[in-house]
């Protein structure tokens, strides 16, 4: 019988690393093997889908087998509504300023046409089925598998060890390296730090997953209506009106939740 309640770091960062190289190169393969040009633009909704749920699956089943303790592991831990709403605030703050960063990194770091213009392919919804499978995947299995993978399962093996800030950069650090885009770096990790500051203070994957879902869905939507978006922009910036408010309820909420758990975790 197993004795040991979680992995060790090296041991989860190694499945993390091998599951993702796995769903990468069979990824790639499916779409080399078997699909066109034409195929590829109709089926690319669907894969978002199906490549996201190994990744979370492959730890659990292997959590289990092994196993550990899957409550304190995973942070499956209920949280208050008033948890819930306040997560939502830093949801919509982390959207907006993670969006003014990512212009701020364009002027210097411009991410190249062809680049960004597949993202936006694969973002756009053109039938209700596309909006299902988009929302599905990116919104709702990709903010849980990644924030259950990476705040808690791995996360959680580095708080084992003691030191709680190096244990949210290196998760955040290791979360915003698997996204492979270098232009989204920086934004990705200020997010990844915010969210695992979450994770450990409330010790939920609750708060975790809904600033990551709310995230990715005004991405979503952004990427579907922009053009109807004129009143967020100022010039080539996030209006001032709307960035500014967003700052301080993303302060003010971090430093609410900060007060309602003392100055320690929750684990």
């Amino acid at each position: 019988m197993n004795l040991k309640q979680f992995p060790e770091p090296l041991e989860a960062l190694l499945l993390i690393l091998l599951t993702f190289g796995a769903v990468l190169i069979g990824g790639f393969l499916v779409i080399f093997l078997f699909l066109n040009p034409e195929s590829l633009a109709k089926s690319s909704k669907a894969i978002l889908v199906i490549g996201s749920i190994p990744l979370l699956l492959v730890p659990l089943i292997y959590s289990k087998i092994r196993r550990y303790d899957m409550v304190r592991l995973f942070r499956l831990r209920p949280v208050s509504m008033e948890i819930v709403l306040f997560s939502i605030l830093i949801g919509f703050s982390v959207a907006v300023v993670g969006d003014e960063i990512d212009r701020i990194v364009q002027i210097f770091l411009p991410m190249p046409p062809e680049l960004m213009e597949s993202i936006i392919v694969g973002l756009q919804a053109e039938t209700a089925m596309d909006w299902v499978l988009l929302i599905l995947g990116a919104v709702i299995i990709a903010s849980i598998a990644e924030e259950m993978i990476f705040r808690g399962f791995f996360q959680v093996t580095l708080e084992m060890k003691g030191d709680i800030t190096r244990a949210v950069m290196i998760a955040s650090f290791t979360w915003t390296i698997t996204h492979l885009n270098i232009y989204w770096m920086i934004q990705i990790f200020i997010m990844g730090v915010i969210i695992g500051f979450l994770a450990w203070r409330t010790g939920s994957i609750i708060p975790p997953i809904i600033v990551h879902g709310i995230n990715n869905l005004l991405s979503l939507i952004w990427h579907n209506f922009a053009d109807e978006t004129d009143w967020f922009n100022l010039g080539s910036h996030v209006s001032p009106f709307i960035l500014i408010p967003s700052i301080l309820v993303l302060i003010l909420s971090l430093r609410h939740i900060t007060l309602l758990y003392g100055s320690h975790g929750n684990d």
